[in-house]
């Protein structure tokens, strides 16, 4: 006898219980992956951006950060999640290829510093204008909780209207 369900006179036949299983493994992957993707209100990112000096693009869970290079200046704008949870924010800097990361700068989080939960600094060493190296924002918890945000490449000022004087 065949291994499958039954579904009487509305559905007449069997359906196989391998078919049945993916069906309801792809009704928990487009479940999982539609509570994974944060959709924010109409207007969110305008209400962000009034009260930063730096103007995001974009806002993201989690971690948002925008790098901004003018000539040998790399500029780190960051927006991170309920700042104060954390006890150190990590800006780590890579190679060309995105696959060895350094530290760049060592937060350690004082309740009431980061308003907004807003950072901005700059890069006191960053690596010569002819690489194109990624950024990216680590945070740890006192619990030693370590979290890993993706990173993001450089923007070159020129082509996104900065012109240095």
């Amino acid at each position: 006898m065949t291994e499958g369900l039954y579904f009487g006179t509305h559905f007449e036949g069997i359906i196989n219980m391998s078919l049945f299983r993916y069906f309801i493994l792809l009704i928990f992957i487009s479940a999982g992956t539609a509570a994974w993707s944060q959709s924010f209100p109409p207007g969110y990112l305008e209400k962000i951006n009034s009260k930063l000096p730096h103007k995001f693009k974009e806002i993201r869970t989690g971690s948002t950060m925008e790098v901004i290079r003018t000539q040998e200046i790399v500029k780190i704008y960051a927006l991170i999640d309920d700042i104060e949870q954390y006890e150190q924010v990590l800006i780590e800097r890579s190679d060309e290829l995105g696959t060895n990361y350094g530290q760049c700068k060592l937060i350690k989080v004082e309740k009431g510093k980061y308003t907004n939960n807003y950072i901005e600094m700059t890069d006191r060493y960053p690596v010569s204008s002819k690489m194109s190296n990624l950024y990216r924002v680590k945070t740890i918890t006192s619990d030693g909780i370590i979290r890993t945000y993706a990173p993001v490449p450089i923007t070159m000022a020129e082509t996104i209207g900065i012109v240095q004087k």
